[in-house]
């Protein structure tokens, strides 16, 4: 929370401090000056080459217009998820499915032992083995659900992550069309991203930032939704825990509620934090928009009271 705080007073502090969005020159020679490394324009520069390179390939508009590093990057991290939800998950998926058919296959021997033999045996250490089946065999029924829980959460980010390449790579080729000289305000930022998270980076013409908002709140509300699809899988095994009296399953289904709850309520704050940080970030990158101008280092006239005309550095 302490640091929660200090973010949000530097956020409070960028705004006030900045009340108004800088102007430009007037001067295209000098307004469409490039601003960042990635204006600098590069041989390859068809947008749908760039738009149909990065929805069939990870970070492939990103090499497509040169930008090799974000490229690697984004190929090395979206591999690693491809591997992990196409190839290991499917592997621990036999492994499951194996634990638990041979564990369900136990519980029917003992099941059809004790319809054969009721009224002449001891059924006791039948009946006892049947439970501790039983036991194991919701475990392992919750290790799979668990496990897809986990994929369903790995796939949304997976998913987010190629649709901040997308945007990044969309973003690239719109910088190396030369910057726009428009007029940024923080107002109207600030009130684009309250109705739409992400239009206010959408508007600062800042969309890597927007695909990364995206990224953030599509995994958030994926992991929201399968958390608590856990939650209400481990409040049904309490309730058959309660009425069979099993004190060792009440105890560990409880330890699973609070321990799915927690992750759960962790992604509502997140998708809050993500909104509130999509709209301070809209309405401070408005009103900064062109701080590495080099309208700032260029002497213009500038009037005094109205009268005198002098020339002044636009600070």
């Amino acid at each position: 929370m302490l640091k929660l705080k200090h973010c949000f007073s530097a956020f409070l502090f960028l705004f006030v401090g900045f009340a108004f969005a800088q102007s430009n020159t007037g001067v295209l020679a000098i307004d469409t000056l490039p601003r960042y490394d990635w204006d600098i324009e590069t041989k390859n520069n068809s947008l749908p080459l760039v738009l149909l390179t990065s929805l069939v390939f990870p970070g492939g508009g990103q090499f497509y217009t040169e930008h090799y590093v974000r490229g690697g990057f984004l190929l090395a991290l979206e591999g690693a998820l491809i591997y992990e939800t196409r190839f290991n998950k499917v592997r621990q998926n036999k492994e499951f499915n194996k634990n638990i058919s041979f564990y369900r296959d136990s519980v029917s021997f003992y099941q059809d032992l004790l319809t054969l033999y009721a009224d002449s045996a001891d059924t006791s250490a039948w009946q006892t083995g049947q439970k501790m089946h039983e036991r194991i065999l919701r475990k392992e029924h919750a290790k799979k659900k668990a496990s897809r829980d986990l994929w369903n959460s790995e796939v949304a980010w997976l998913a987010g992550l190629h649709i901040y390449g997308m945007f990044d790579a969309y973003g690239i080729w719109k910088n190396n069309q030369g910057r726009s000289t428009e007029t940024h305000y923080a107002t109207s930022a600030l009130w684009r991203a309250a109705l739409i998270p992400g239009w206010g980076q959408i508007y600062n013409h800042e969309y890597g930032k927007a695909g990364m908002l995206y990224m953030g709140l599509l995994g958030s509300a994926v992991s929201y939704h399968s958390r608590q699809k856990m939650v209400e899988y481990h409040l049904e095994n309490l309730r058959q825990a309660k009425a069979e009296e099993d004190a060792l399953a009440i105890f560990a289904a409880n330890e699973d509620v609070t321990f799915f709850r927690k992750k759960r309520n962790q992604y509502v704050w997140a998708i809050v934090l993500f909104y509130i940080y999509s709209m301070a970030d809209a309405a401070v990158d408005a009103m900064l928009h062109d701080f590495d101008s080099p309208a700032y280092f260029v002497m213009q006239p500038a009037l005094n009271k109205g009268i005198n005309a002098e020339i002044g550095f636009r600070w």
